[in-house]
């Protein structure tokens, strides 16, 4: 369902009222209902006979008119009703009250009238005003054609007022986890409003660091662990609970050779949850220290987890060479061939061990 569909339920009901001659209506202003077609809620003409000004449901023929300009923008006589509405005193404050009154339980109804509004008058305050009970609607509907008509709404804006900060912030908040660039592109463009300007620094300091982030745990996986701290430290004193930040660093400090740091990354870790690659990354840190027994404990560990990963098969099988257990080696080797006849290392160390 698109959104205009889904506009247009709220007007299924509507009924036409047709007026003979030109009514001055008895309201503050005096205007005019000229001759013609009008739209009217069934519910409100029930017992009335239009013939008199005192019949005129006028309070009726407004609300539809709003909700027929909202819900229809191509209507034929939307013009002709716009004109009309402009000539009443106060539309626009009458407007307003209603959508106060109806943006918590009906927002839907409140986003109408946000709608007309911004026909009437389509000053960016009302057109930002609109997309936030958009918002709201989204929050509570979680339609993917309002999200649509948020994102188209919040576009326009922005085009047609460059300067303004908060469609551009808000276009920017929302492409933070879809498009980097897309997100990058609006929020560089609200540091020119004073208004979004800190918020929207902040969005891109986030970036930074994510970029940066991201470049750390490619050097962690090409080896060059040294260059990988230098990102990954500041960035974990910003953000403590990034687990993987703090894996990532663990890695890093075992390559470089440092593995009592290493390891207290990695128990820190264990804090919140077993991971199987942080107890075989515990595993390999206590080979590398001698302690081939509790590194064996460890790599167990993450095995239990990860049953077929024939790669700690291995980790264990070359613990127990250290150990000299040749037997028991030999066994773990042959298990990894069988869950992985591609493993490589395990048939190159079967190999060596045939012998022996």
């Amino acid at each position: 369902m698109d959104y205009k569909t889904y506009l247009k339920t709220e007007i299924q009901r509507l009924l036409f009222i047709e007026t003979g001659r030109d009514i001055t209506l008895n309201i503050k202003g005096n205007p005019v209902l000229k001759k013609g077609e009008y739209p009217v809620f069934p519910d409100s003409i029930i017992g009335l006979a239009v013939k008199e000004e005192d019949g005129i449901p006028v309070n009726s023929i407004v609300d539809a008119m709003i909700h027929l300009i909202a819900c229809d923008p191509s209507f034929k006589y939307n013009d002709d009703y716009k004109g009309f509405l402009k000539t009443i005193p106060g539309i626009e404050s009458f407007i307003i009250m209603n959508i106060e009154r109806d943006k918590k339980e009906k927002t839907k109804r409140a986003v109408i009238y946000a709608t007309t509004l911004t026909a009437l008058n389509p000053n960016r305050e009302y057109r930002m005003n609109r997309i936030y009970l958009l918002m709201e609607l989204y929050e509570k509907t979680g339609l993917k054609c309002v999200e649509d008509e948020i994102l188209k709404s919040l576009r326009d804006l922005a085009e047609d007022y460059p300067s303004y900060g908060t469609p551009n912030y808000y276009l920017g908040q929302y492409y933070l986890e879809k498009d980097m660039d897309s997100a990058k592109l609006y929020l560089r463009k609200a540091l020119n409003d004073p208004i979004t300007y800190n918020e929207a620094s902040k969005l891109l300091e986030r970036i930074k660091r994510t970029e940066e982030y991201d470049s750390a745990v490619e050097l962690v996986k090409s080896g060059r662990g040294m260059e990988a701290l230098k990102i990954l430290i500041p960035y974990i004193e910003d953000n403590p609970q990034g687990l993987d930040a703090i894996y990532y660093a663990a890695v890093a400090y075992r390559q470089i050779g440092n593995y009592e740091k290493a390891l207290l990354y990695l128990n820190e870790l264990l804090q919140y949850g077993e991971r199987p690659e942080v107890y075989s990354e515990i595993g390999i840190n206590l080979a590398a220290l001698g302690d081939f027994s509790q590194a064996i404990e460890h790599f167990r560990r993450a095995l239990k987890i990860t049953p077929d990963d024939s790669g700690i098969i291995c980790n264990i099988a070359v613990c127990h060479l250290n150990l000299g257990e040749i037997e028991e080696a030999k066994r773990a080797f042959s298990l990894a061939t069988r869950i992985n006849p591609k493993d490589e290392i395990a048939k190159e160390w079967l190999e060596k061990l045939k012998e022996v």
